[in-house]
């Protein structure tokens, strides 16, 4: 029993013991797992921070690659801007230097053109009537050989002597004076030179001034329209002072070579009659001179209707190519209007240099400076410091978790979230460091070369005008049927600009009529039936001819011409008036065309006048010019007529040209000294000071005016006269000056020092002639010592009572 009770109580405690093992051994193997999965949490733990620090450090070294990357880059490019803006700098001097020095040349070029062709006329003009003097006196040896030799039998009759005698004596004189004006015509020609007949012609014609002040102002070069205009001056010279002297002497010669025959005849007729009893002779001879003077007479006057009608040597036709793009001139023009350009002007302007000059300053402040760079370099190493010490933290930190598992996990976990947010506070100043303003600078920079506005081109016009149905028209053949009738006036009206101009008035003529058709040949010769009546429209871009004759028939003209035709734009702002004037009896051919615009008063009436609306925002929208061009003087003339416009700041800069050249300074009437003789005759005529000349007239509504170029005044001096007092003289150059009188001393000194400001010359008497016009103040008005004041469209004037 108790063996049993002693085996049962040791299988119990085996049992129990095995138990209690059992027990043991699941704590521990419990202990051990916690403890495994502490230290796998741990572990993981472990790894992530070291993620982190590996991560922390690589933003650093990532963010400070960054920024010294970017500023690298930032300044490399600020220096490549700057040197690019400089070296574009450099080459807008180089570009404008070359474009002054090409200008200079080209316009050197058209001048020794234009002289070149000057001194060819004249030798040409010079050859010919040496070729006539030639003749004269060839002429005369026989006309003398005549009288020397030639004696009539004795027994001819007293009225057969009389007669021989006279056509000596009439040979003789037409010879003579023949030579005379020969002579005259040869001096007048020697005492000009190309270069001389060049200023001369340029001071005389007002369309080369004209012409010369529009390319000054609006730079536009020299071309072959101002030949053209240099042509029409030589002509006009020519045929003031050449033409009549010479016509006179080729249509004596031509009746002195006539009456030569008929005196050889007469001498041949009495010897060969009386002496010889021969009368076949008589027959031949005089079939002889009667052949030869018809031959003469023929082959002169047929020369003369050639002339009339523009046929063979004597066409024109050649200046109605205004179309130059295909002509001789077309290389020239096109390389003209690429240098003188806008784009071209603005390549090499000074606003252009100045902007490129801000420019490289604004790329040069863009770099970093020496302070500013040191300072940058500085804060890059304390932030790199601060980041490098930020890392040790964190693996001191990962260190001490790893030895105490129990001891810091919050304080890890809050110290590693403040590591985690210095390292984002770090980001952000790297990036504040990196980030730089230049966004509006490369703005501002890529925004200037786009500045340079070229305009739209302009629709050619077509290379042959047309007529009131737009047929186009073969001037050459024009000109042809012209010719057969006795007084014609051809009027070339052409629309340069881009509206079309719309007529007014001007369907009735005060003197002759419009030919209303004429059958004429075209370019290819064939039959075409032209209207020259006014046309209705002018269409923009193109040209349309008009064409009045005088009345009567081709043979027996009765009247001359005379109308007038009023055109406007399309919105009625504006008229063009063309006054046209071709006389019968005194010869006298005019053209005067007017731009007004409506509302606006004008002035004066000039051959090439342009006028302007008086309100600045009118000028604003649109301007207008209209001008003319003589080209042919003769019985029949002709005349070219040009309308343009403009628009924006090219209308405003019109607008403004001409106001400056219309604002009336100071006007009233004056005594001027006729410069004839000894200097005794005066004149009284009215007188208006401008900004640009000093205009004088008859009277204040005289439409004919003369003038005084301010830019020719040399010096303005008071003046002796016997007769008169209050003398003044105004001394230009290459000119006599000219003496003025004025109504009192004070109104004289007034007068000069005007003139000596608007001159910009400073004259040693400018004290004196100030304190007598302050002394005219204190001693009254003009009005209360003999002048009577009023007020005009031209500003307030005096008149003497």
């Amino acid at each position: 029993m108790p063996v049993a009770f002693a085996l049962g109580a040791a299988k119990a405690a085996e049992a129990a013991g095995s138990a209690g093992a059992t027990m043991v051994g699941l704590g521990m193997g419990k202990t051990d797992l916690d403890l495994t999965r502490d230290l796998f949490k741990l572990q993981m733990r472990q790894a992530k921070r070291l993620w982190t620090a590996d991560w922390a450090e690589a933003s650093v070294r990532h963010g400070e690659s960054c920024m010294q990357s970017a500023q690298q880059h930032s300044e490399s490019q600020a220096v490549a801007m700057a040197t690019y803006f400089q070296a574009e700098r450099l080459t807008t001097q180089s570009i404008k230097l070359a474009r002054d020095q090409d200008s200079r040349a080209y316009e050197l070029s058209w001048r020794a053109e234009v002289r070149e062709s000057l001194r060819d006329e004249l030798a040409n003009q010079n050859n010919r009537f040496n070729i006539i003097m030639l003749c004269d006196t060839v002429c005369l040896s026989c006309v003398f050989s005549l009288i020397a030799d030639g004696s009539p039998p004795t027994s001819t009759p007293l009225i057969m002597l009389n007669v021989y005698v006279f056509g000596v004596g009439l040979s003789c004189t037409l010879f003579s004076i023949s030579l005379w004006c020969s002579v005259i015509v040869v001096r007048r020609l020697h005492e000009h030179t190309a270069s001389i007949l060049e200023r001369k012609l340029f001071c005389l014609s007002d369309d080369l001034q004209t012409a010369w002040k529009l390319q000054l102002a609006q730079g536009l070069p020299t071309g072959p329209n101002e030949m053209l205009l240099v042509n029409q001056a030589y002509e006009r010279w020519v045929n003031e002072y050449i033409d009549p002297l010479g016509k006179l002497a080729i249509h004596l010669m031509s009746m002195g070579v006539v009456a030569m025959f008929v005196t050889a005849g007469l001498l041949v007729h009495n010897q060969y009659l009386l002496e010889y009893e021969a009368p076949s002779a008589i027959f031949i001879f005089w079939a002889t001179v009667v052949v030869t003077s018809g031959t003469v007479l023929f082959m002169k006057f047929s020369e003369d209707s050639m002339e009339k009608k523009k046929q063979g040597v004597y066409d024109i036709s050649w200046q109605d190519g205004h179309n130059l793009e295909s002509g001789p001139f077309a290389k020239i023009i096109r390389a003209a209007e690429e240098l003188f350009s806008t784009a071209a002007q603005q390549l090499g302007s000074t606003e252009r240099m100045e902007s490129l000059n801000t420019r490289e300053r604004a790329e040069r402040n863009f770099c970093a400076k020496t302070k500013s760079l040191h300072h940058r370099v500085t804060s890059l190493r304390h932030e790199a410091e601060r980041r490098s010490q930020t890392r040790q933290e964190v693996l001191q930190l990962l260190t001490t978790a790893a030895e105490e598992l129990d001891a810091l996990p919050e304080e890890l976990t809050s110290r590693l979230n403040k590591i985690l947010h210095d390292i984002d506070e770090a980001d952000a100043r790297t990036a504040n460091l990196v980030t730089m303003q230049s966004e509006h600078i490369r703005e501002a920079s890529q925004k200037e070369f786009s500045r340079l506005q070229r305009s739209h081109p302009r629709a050619t016009m077509a290379t042959a005008p047309i007529d009131a149905q737009r047929i186009p028209v073969a001037l050459g053949s024009l000109r042809k049927k012209l010719g057969e009738m006795p007084l014609t006036t051809l009027l070339r009206v052409r629309n340069l600009s881009d509206e079309p101009l719309r007529l007014k008035s001007g369907l009735q003529l005060k003197t002759g009529k419009y030919i209303q058709t004429l059958n004429a040949q075209d370019k290819h010769d064939n039959a075409v039936n032209y209207y020259f009546y006014p046309v209705s429209e002018i269409p923009s871009r193109a040209e349309v001819v008009i064409v009045a004759r005088s009345g009567g028939s081709n043979w027996i003209p009765t009247s001359g011409i005379d109308g007038e035709i009023v055109y406007e734009n399309r919105d009625e702002t504006w008229s063009f008036r063309i006054v046209f004037r071709n006389e019968l009896v005194k010869n006298k051919r005019r053209c005067h065309v007017q731009a007004t615009h409506v509302g606006a008063s004008s002035t004066h009436d000039d051959a090439d006048d342009t006028h302007g609306s008086s309100s600045e925002d009118d000028a604003a929208e649109q301007y207008w010019q209209i001008r003319r061009d003589e080209l042919d003087r003769k019985a029949n003339n002709e005349v070219l007529v040009t309308i343009d416009g403009w628009r924006g700041g090219d209308a405003r800069k019109a607008a403004h040209d001409h106001r400056r050249s219309s604002v009336s300074l100071k006007s009233g009437f004056l005594l001027k000294n006729r410069p004839f003789g000894l200097r005794l005759h005066w004149q009284q005529r009215w007188f208006e000071l401008t900004p640009l000349e000093i205009l004088y007239s008859q009277d204040m509504n005289s439409k004919q005016s003369s003038s005084i170029k301010i830019k020719d005044i040399t010096s303005v001096q008071p003046g002796f006269d016997l007769v008169h007092k209050n003398v003044f003289e105004i001394h230009v150059n290459n000119r006599e000056a000219y003496k003025l009188s004025a109504g009192t001393l004070q109104e004289r000194d007034h007068w000069m020092q005007q003139i000596l400001e608007v001159a910009g010359l400073h004259d040693d008497d400018m004290a004196d002639i100030e304190a007598n016009v302050t002394s005219e103040d204190s001693a009254g008005t003009p009005s209360q010592q003999g002048f009577e004041c009023y007020v005009s469209d031209r500003g307030t004037e005096f008149m003497q009572v």
